[in-house]
């Protein structure tokens, strides 16, 4: 197995990858006791995102990157008249 692969699965895993395993568990027992296919595919979706340590249960995922790049000052300089 890639050493990448082995990190991102033994790694990082905090409470809501936990979380996200133990409900994908749970449903994968429910959708077996009770023969059905749609909580199947949604205990599915709960382990993959917790193995795989995506989506936006897990931290900062689903949030805007910030730039490290320093923006220009792109406002020009404003002149006033005072009118009398």
């Amino acid at each position: 197995m890639n050493s990448s692969i082995k990190a991102k699965l033994f790694t990082n895993w905090h409470t809501m990858r936990r979380v996200a395993l133990s409900i994908g568990i749970f449903l994968a027992v429910m959708a077996v006791w009770y023969q059905d296919i749609l909580t199947g595919l949604l205990s599915a979706f709960f382990v993959f995102q917790a193995v795989t340590n995506t989506g936006c249960m897990v931290a900062q995922s689903c949030g805007i990157p910030e730039r490290n790049e320093i923006q220009p000052d792109t406002d020009p300089e404003i002149n006033y008249t005072e009118v009398k």
